[in-house]
């Protein structure tokens, strides 16, 4: 059990929003457009300013991930039951904007993250499970989700490779 003034470390997985560099402006936020007469134009990157004002030269991407985060206790919710106490703790003022799972919390980062991790492993483990138990699963139309699966990938295959032909195009002309 912690106490209010101890710094606790939580463990959680789960998607989180990353930063990653513009794949068109590369973190420049400004891109060289080549007009047909030779002339180039500078201009704003629309492909990371897309619902923003300005260029962020960056877009965000999703990841999961198991992290241990810090948090400094500010209250101590105490639950009683038959089964037992079952602590939670919050952090960030008056208000508790972090409510923490006892179970989640821990003494050092060291063991948060590990605990984070079995977290993260024990998801892709069900993930796959379940996969297996659509593949044996008897009441399930195969031919079907084989057809349409198949036919996604080759779909996306095709698409990919208009999007690589259409990049190069971009290339080339840009190197000119």
């Amino acid at each position: 059990m912690f106490n209010i003034g101890d710094t606790i470390y939580y463990a959680s997985a789960g998607n989180k929003q990353i930063e990653v560099p513009c794949p068109i402006c590369f973190g420049k936020c400004r891109v060289t457009l080549i007009l047909g007469n030779g002339d180039s134009v500078e201009l704003p990157c629309d492909y990371c300013a897309r619902g923003f004002e300005d260029p962020r030269g960056y877009v965000i991407e999703y990841e999961y991930r198991a992290e241990a985060e810090s948090f400094l206790i500010t209250g101590v919710s105490i639950n009683k039951t038959e089964s037992g106490e079952k602590h939670e703790y919050c952090s960030g003022g008056e208000h508790c904007y972090h409510s923490l799972k006892e179970d989640q919390c821990f003494a050092t980062r060291e063991e948060a993250l590990a605990a984070a991790v079995a977290v993260k492993e024990e998801s892709e483990k069900e993930q796959r499970e379940r996969a297996e138990y659509l593949k044996h699963n008897k009441q399930k139309n195969f031919a079907w989700n084989a057809g349409y699966h198949l036919r996604a990938a080759k779909d996306n295959r095709k698409q990919a490779e208009y999007h690589e032909e259409k990049a190069k195009l971009c290339k080339q002309r840009a190197a000119v």
